[in-house]
């Protein structure tokens, strides 16, 4: 990898970047846990593009801004490493070829060998299927009944991902899915709990449950291959199929890992980012009832296609808008494993990075008046000027989300059957939602918002 000449001495290079004040012993901690992005870009427009925060004992060097997302995108993968972030979850796996895990040729190798299994057009056979979901949860609930909103939607996401995914829903498998993908990911990667919780008894009967629910989505599909059944292959056929990076066979534990990964990959991603979805249409009346009609006049033609969302300009535009707001990967944790030099300070080997990617989302150069909820940013000519690199919801470079189109797809499906089936409220005109961070950005289990009954049945 190319590196450019210091601009500044190096004794000035060698030294660290500014620190946020924070609390004794606990940081920044609180700023990140609630409504972190907010945090970071008031950091970013008083420190500039480099500074420190502590979360707890761990201290992370925080890249923000234009150029930080450029470097991310261009250098990330010569000089960045999640390993650290998520190893641990690999090694409860007991696999080696996590996609999130590896790096360079091996991560191209595997996300090439995933790429149909996640790609947007995964979604388009299952169109109907995925309304059907939405329309069977609709009809169980009752009118006046308030819904926690994201958990509510994480059941009907985990269904809609298993379909397209796999063809099988997880079933009564769904509630050791979540608690084994919860406490994997406050345990390994956020690292908030201990780690005595992966050996609890009810972890372990989660993992157990976990490991059998795999073990049959991949004799079903070894048993019923595509070629004798007359089925689309999915991601499931695809690493059956395919071969580690090192050209040797798949593990039976790297399958199971694969074969249970769409389940785990929108659980909270997806669900919490169409829980936003949904409070920002009702927050905003005059949105929601243009984006109504959209949905009215498609749905009252029957079956929906691929085509008929080209029909729905705002709904389009205002999830586009929801992710600038309430992006669902908001920041890329790292770890420096090729030291180099940015915004006048050496990074070196060992050192945990933040790269903020969305700081820019809320940046008035590129967004006017960013902390205002505006649909027509994304519409028209005003859509077509976006500059590369600043809009971010899903990260950036090697690492960016591999679902990102099918997660597109997922969350204007699953917002227009809801609004075509359901009728919802928030609970005050005045509510506001608020960023929990733990372990994923999500609105918190206290969002509710009142069914009002069926609109079509």
């Amino acid at each position: 990898m190319e590196t450019s000449k210091p601009e500044k001495p190096l004794y000035l290079l060698r030294q660290r970047p500014p620190a946020v004040p924070g609390l004794p012993v606990l940081g920044n901690s609180l700023n990140m846990l609630y409504d972190p992005l907010k945090f970071l870009v008031d950091q970013y427009h008083q420190y500039g593009s480099t500074f420190r925060i502590q979360m707890a004992f761990r201290d992370y060097t925080i890249m923000a801004g234009l150029e930080a997302n450029k470097f991310l995108a261009q250098e990330g993968e010569q000089v960045f490493s999640s390993k650290s972030l998520f190893g641990g979850m690999a090694d409860a796996f007991n696999t080696d070829v996590m996609l999130v895990l590896l790096d360079g040729a091996p991560h191209r190798h595997m996300r090439k060998l995933m790429r149909r299994g996640f790609a947007r057009s995964a979604a388009l056979p299952h169109l109907d299927t995925m309304v059907q979901i939405v329309r069977e949860a609709v009809a169980e609930w009752q009118p006046g009944e308030m819904l926690p909103i994201f958990n509510t939607l994480r059941r009907i996401v985990v269904d809609q991902l298993g379909v397209m995914s796999t063809g099988f829903r997880p079933g009564e498998y769904y509630d050791d899915i979540f608690f084994y993908l919860n406490t994997m990911l406050n345990v390994t990667a956020v690292k908030v709990w201990p780690g005595v919780m992966l050996k609890t008894p009810r972890f372990r009967r989660a993992k157990g449950r976990v490991m059998e629910f795999g073990g049959k989505l991949l004799d079903y599909h070894r048993q019923n291959p595509p070629e004798s059944t007359g089925r689309e292959p999915n991601l499931i056929d695809d690493v059956i199929a395919g071969v580690r990076p090192d050209d040797q066979p798949f593990t039976e534990d790297d399958l199971l890992a694969m074969a249970v990964g769409p389940f785990f990959a929108g659980m909270d991603t997806v669900a919490s980012t169409i829980s936003f979805f949904m409070y920002t249409l009702h927050k905003h009346p005059d949105v929601l009832e243009q984006v109504m009609a959209e949905v009215n006049a498609v749905f009252a033609k029957g079956s929906i296609t691929a085509q008929d969302f080209q029909q729905m300009p705002v709904l389009h535009a205002a999830a586009i808008e929801t992710l600038r707001y309430y992006p669902a990967t908001p920041f890329t944790p790292r770890q420096v494993v090729e030291s180099f030099e940015f915004g006048g300070y050496e990074f070196s080997i060992g050192t945990e990075v933040m790269i903020a990617q969305t700081v820019t989302h809320f940046l008035p150069e590129y967004y006017p008046d960013p902390y205002k909820f505006d649909v027509t940013r994304h519409l028209g000519e005003t859509a077509k000027s976006r500059i590369p690199n600043v809009y971010a919801p899903f990260s950036l470079g090697a690492h960016t989300c591999l679902g990102a189109g099918l997660a597109e797809v997922q969350m204007l499906v699953t917002m227009a059957a809801l609004l075509y089936y359901g009728q919802f409220a928030l609970e005050s005109p005045d509510y506001k939602v608020r960023v929990h961070t733990m372990p994923l950005p999500n609105p918190g289990s206290k969002f509710k918002m009142r069914f009002g009954g069926q609109r079509h049945s």
